[in-house]
Order: C-alpha cells, then structure tokens, then sequence
C-alpha cells in the first residue's frame, strides 16, 4: 500500500495486485469510545483512531487506513481490523470503503459526489440509511452493525414489519 498525495488530498493506493477477498492489510491504532471524524468504528462502542504520539511520517507507513476514501461502490471492506479487498484491485488504484459499513452514526456526515451509480448522496451512517440502502450494504457490514437496531428516525421509508435490520 502507498499514501499519495495529490493537490492537498491523500489516497490510499495499491502498490501490487490483490484478488477478490485478499487481506489486504491490518489497521492499527488506539482504541477509543469517542469517535471523531478521523476515526472508524470497529466494534459496537469501539473506534479505532490515531495515538496522539504518532508522528506523520509513522502514520503515512503504518497507518494506512486512515487514508482510505469513502466510495458508494467501494473495492476493500473491513473486517474486524482488517481491511479485505471487494473485487481484484490493480497497481496505482485508489482503495476505497463505504463509510457506511462500518459507522452506525457518522461523527461528521458530509454530502458524496463520488460519482457512482448507486451514490447514496448523503453518508451519515448506517443508522441514517434508507432500507434499501441497508439491504444493498449488508454483504459488506462490519460485524457490529449486523445487530444495528432500527434507525432513527430519518425520513426513510419503513417496510410493513417495521425497520428493516441489516
């Protein structure tokens, strides 16, 4: 894996090739109760963040994922602390995630233009996400949402039964 730094912004590349379902690579951190913009939840109440002592240039070769960017149609999931790749992913491509799968409530929720087909719009976590944005996540979940509740209330449409779970 490699950061590049490209006009202010980071990315998260691929450095040789990776099949479908290959570890890519394991994210380390601190774990925390508190989550923040930076952060990515690992566990029900659990997210991993950088240690305040960690120096930029320790963070750009070991902290990779803290530079993986959100897609609507993502190539890499996590799983756990490990980050598993979607789909075959080439040298020079960006690996990306849907913040989605793994954030019940977004720290700070931002607007997607990521292009895709399937674009959710607004990410704000899985807790904000319509039913058939749920369903559509689901074979991508992080472990702790697959017993996410029901939403909140956010607009979204609710199936017969009530809230649609993961």
């Amino acid at each position: 894996m490699g950061v590049l730094r490209a006009g202010g912004a980071y990315t998260l590349i691929a450095c040789e090739p990776a099949p479908a379902g290959a570890r890519l690579f394991d994210m380390t951190g601190e774990l925390t109760d508190i989550p923040s913009r930076y952060s990515v939840q690992v566990g029900k109440d659990t997210h991993l963040d950088l240690s305040p002592s960690i120096g930029h240039e320790e963070m750009m070769d070991s902290c990779f994922w803290r530079f993986m960017n959100h897609s609507c149609t993502p190539n890499a999931r996590i799983d756990g602390q490990q980050v598993i790749a979607l789909t075959g992913i080439q040298p020079g491509e960006e690996i990306t995630f849907h913040y989605s799968t793994t954030e019940f409530a977004m720290a700070e929720p931002f607007d997607c233009w990521c292009g895709s087909e399937n674009c959710a719009g607004r990410i704000a976590g899985f807790s904000a996400a319509s039913d058939t944005e749920r369903a559509r996540l689901r074979p991508w979940l992080a472990r702790h949402l697959l017993t996410a509740g029901p939403p909140a209330s956010n607009g979204a449409p609710e199936s017969a039964a009530g809230a649609a779970g993961p």
